[in-house]
């Protein structure tokens, strides 16, 4: 553990001053106004970083943990990935803001969903290195498409239904039944596909930009 986190120790120190801009806008919003709003923030966040726990725990123990172990996590790291990405959809909440707050409200809520993304983003690139010896960069990339346009269905199931991750066991009939209704009748539910592929085509778009820019910002860091 101790040289998992040497390792990482950059991230994480970006990391919690990312965290510690994220607290400081709310508790600064809570004190000065003493309203909650923006209280959800915090809960998306952290289902927004499961994923990313997830996926450094897997390569932490990767050698230690055998097939089914490994399969397991890595479905639960698909399960709560959707929940990086639908931090952004939480701008349906200024509508609730007052005019005086609405712009500050509407920074503080970009600046989770942008910490949020990274959460998601990340983890994928952890995923990714996890399998980069196993499948050729086409198929990884072919993978990620996928995985990302299912993240825009989840999204939607989230945000639009209202179901959570962990519906798949508290409530599977229902989640099951509804994700048959949409496969069974595509044209009648024309609005759900509608969503979800133009979800997964900006996620895949950030992704894939995101992942350039990274690289770049490592080759010129090895380059000093």
């Amino acid at each position: 553990m101790k040289d998992f986190i040497l390792n990482k120790y950059n991230t994480l120190k970006y990391l919690f001053g990312a965290l510690l801009l994220c607290f400081f806008l709310l508790v600064f919003r809570i004190k000065t106004t003493h309203d909650f709003f923006g209280l959800f923030l915090v809960w998306n966040l952290f289902l927004a970083f499961v994923p990313l726990g997830v996926a450094w725990y897997v390569q932490h123990r990767n050698t230690h943990l055998n097939s089914i172990s490994k399969f397991a996590l890595l479905v639960l790291w698909l399960l709560f990935l959707p929940n990086a990405p639908y931090v952004i959809t939480d701008v349906i909440h200024l509508s609730y803001s007052p005019s005086n707050w609405f712009i500050y409200d509407g920074i503080t809520i970009g600046v989770f969903a942008l910490l949020s993304l990274y959460f998601g983003f990340q983890s994928l690139i952890e995923v990714r290195k996890l399998f980069k010896n196993e499948i050729a960069e086409t198929w990884l990339n072919a993978l990620t498409v996928g995985v990302l346009i299912l993240c825009g269905f989840g999204i939607y199931l989230g945000r639009v239904v209202r179901f959570n991750s962990w519906d798949l066991i508290t409530n599977p009939l229902d989640l099951f039944s509804t994700i048959g209704l949409y496969l069974i009748n595509p044209i009648e539910h024309k609005s759900v596909w509608i969503f979800t592929l133009g979800s997964g085509i900006f996620l895949n778009l950030s992704f894939f930009l995101f992942r350039t820019w990274k690289h770049r910002l490592l080759t010129k860091s090895y380059t000093f």
